[in-house]
């Protein structure tokens, strides 16, 4: 008798530790998913600051989405055309962002040690459908439009303003014309998929992305 409740005991310890062991595992991977919708969720909003703190220090990220908005805050400060400008750029750019990550999915999550990889598939806009020169173009005609329609009025306010009040005028009403204009564009190029890979280490109790591969990509 001793020996079957001994056996019973056993197996239900082990049971125990089984399923200890299963829920450990899942929860590893919920931590994982977290980590990776986290990332994704913030530089869909564009919060690029939010979004780098799940990277690790060496993390080799190919979506490059800091580089973005540090390359483009370099670009106005050299510029200088005004708060307005400035403001239009940068709402224009989270645009185009958040139209990349238009859509995402964690397909799968593995786990080996303090590393794990997980498959993601993303929808956005295809970037290789943006066309560069035809949005030069078209935001050149606008420029030529505006100056066209607006001579007169901008002559008289020549006349009663600096030029650098003129400037900042001219920089105001153009960002929201061209801008405008860009972000139609965007919202009109089709869509494409990207297969992602993410290798995630764990870093001090915590996992985060070390590296961010497109796997393929398809329209």
């Amino acid at each position: 008798m001793f020996m079957k409740k001994l056996i019973k005991c056993l197996f239900a310890l082990m049971l125990v530790f089984g399923l200890s062991a299963c829920s450990g595992s899942e929860e590893e991977k919920e931590n994982i998913r977290l980590a990776v919708d986290s990332y994704l969720a913030n530089c869909k909003t564009g919060d690029y600051e939010a979004a780098d703190a799940f990277l690790t220090e060496d993390a080799d990220d190919s979506l490059g989405t800091a580089q973005i908005y540090e390359q483009l805050d370099s670009q106005l400060a050299d510029l200088g055309l005004g708060d307005d400008f400035d403001r239009e750029a940068r709402a224009f750019t989270s645009s185009v962002i958040s139209a990349i990550f238009k859509e995402y999915k964690i397909d799968s999550t593995e786990i080996a040690g303090d590393t794990a990889k997980v498959e993601v598939t993303l929808k956005g806009i295809d970037e290789n459908s943006f066309d560069l020169n035809a949005v030069q173009l078209d935001a050149m005609n606008e420029v030529n439009t505006y100056l066209q329609d607006n001579e007169q009025e901008l002559q008289t306010y020549a006349q009663n303003h600096t030029e650098d009040e003129l400037t900042a005028k001219i920089s105001a009403d153009l960002s929201k014309i061209v801008f405008g204009q860009m972000t139609t564009y965007v919202e009109s190029l089709p869509d494409s998929q990207t297969n992602l890979q993410f290798d995630m280490k764990k870093t001090d109790g915590s996992w985060k992305i070390a590296s961010i591969m497109e796997k393929s990509a398809q329209q």
